[in-house]
């Protein structure tokens, strides 16, 4: 009876593990090449957000990849980083993963950041790559010159998957949020941000941007499928 009763609940967790969930985020503004774009704006200030993610959970269980940008319109300096952020959902909070998790970490974002465009050279010993790939948000909300930004390609074949995927993890840490000041004489800045998949069940996740007094909040509904 013992090991029936152990047998039946390895096989509810698996279930529970397979499970798998649609993304959708609410009030999209619009859409870029599949990169659905979420903007909110107040008199000082105004942050745009971008999802590539259409599902989550499954065996690989990926996390929540999200890109940031912000922009203030007024007032003094602004430091904004992952402090600046937090990530809820049915009244819960979630985890949001620092720069060092993220190198530490066994997540594969290869796919993620190949749907926002960004291409994922593997390393070859006889293969000089130009690294790191940097993103710069959509729609020209974060204006750069096209030419400080190379995206090579390397076409050999016989990369090795974990040897991308740490290169993967390399141009995500790369372009990760962190401490960036933020002035109205300034550019917007911004950059990914990752949340756990621990936690995220069926709801709402509501992620809050405080640069300034007024939060700026972005709903992301969680379906099953």
């Amino acid at each position: 009876m013992k090991i029936k009763t152990i047998l039946l609940a390895g096989i509810a967790l698996l279930f529970v593990s397979c499970a798998r969930y649609n993304v959708i985020p609410e009030n999209i503004a619009r859409y870029d090449k599949g990169v659905e774009i979420l903007e909110s704006g107040h008199p000082d200030s105004k942050v745009q957000i971008e999802i590539s993610q259409n599902t989550l959970g499954g065996l690989k269980n990926p996390p929540l990849v999200i890109y940031i940008g912000a922009q203030i319109l007024q007032g003094p300096d602004i430091i904004l980083d992952t402090h600046n952020l937090s990530a809820t959902q049915n009244g819960s909070k979630l985890m949001i993963l620092t720069y060092r998790e993220i190198l530490n970490s066994n997540y594969d974002f290869t796919s993620i950041l190949q749907d926002f465009g960004i291409p994922t050279p593997g390393v070859s010993s006889n293969t000089n790559i130009m690294a790191p790939i940097f993103y710069f948000g959509r729609g020209g909300f974060l204006v750069y010159n096209m030419f400080l930004n190379p995206f090579i390609i390397d076409n050999i074949q016989s990369q090795q998957t974990f040897q991308e995927q740490r290169e993967a993890r390399k141009i995500m840490a790369t372009n990760y949020l962190r401490k960036s000041t933020l002035s109205v004489v300034g550019k917007a800045k911004g950059g990914f941000i990752v949340i756990s998949p621990k936690g995220i069940k069926p709801g709402t996740i509501k992620l809050e941007v405080l640069i300034t007094k007024q939060p700026h909040i972005f709903n992301i509904d969680i379906r099953k499928r």
